[in-house]
């Protein structure tokens, strides 16, 4: 998590931006499948509510992510997958008064 022993600032400098964090919330129907989104969450991040997980990828295995949640998503059942995708030292805040103040990318399967 940020810590890089034995490196140079410009190394350094460099794996931080290999970094991606996101915040994946999801509302699946299905029991079953809902149990094994929530397994395989788990072995990527920190589950932070009951469908809600933090992950802190790169960018390989963001796509190998993104990849793995596909098989999840059932339009027909009304499931919902949302995916936020910033990097850690951005500032991404959510309150009622104020929106967040800067996402790269979301994602809506």
């Amino acid at each position: 998590m940020g810590l890089y022993f034995n490196l140079s600032e410009e190394e350094r400098e460099f794996a931080k931006q290999k970094t991606m964090f996101c915040l994946i919330i999801y509302d699946i129907r299905s029991n079953k499948r809902r149990l094994k989104l929530s397994k395989l969450l788990d072995g990527y991040g920190v589950r932070v509510q009951k469908s809600c997980f933090e992950v802190d990828l790169s960018r390989n295995d963001y796509q190998s992510l993104l990849k793995d949640i596909e098989g999840f998503y059932k339009a027909d059942e009304e499931d919902s997958i949302i995916v936020y995708v910033t990097t850690k030292e951005e500032v991404t805040s959510f309150s009622p008064y104020h929106s967040a103040e800067k996402l790269d990318d979301i994602l809506f399967f």
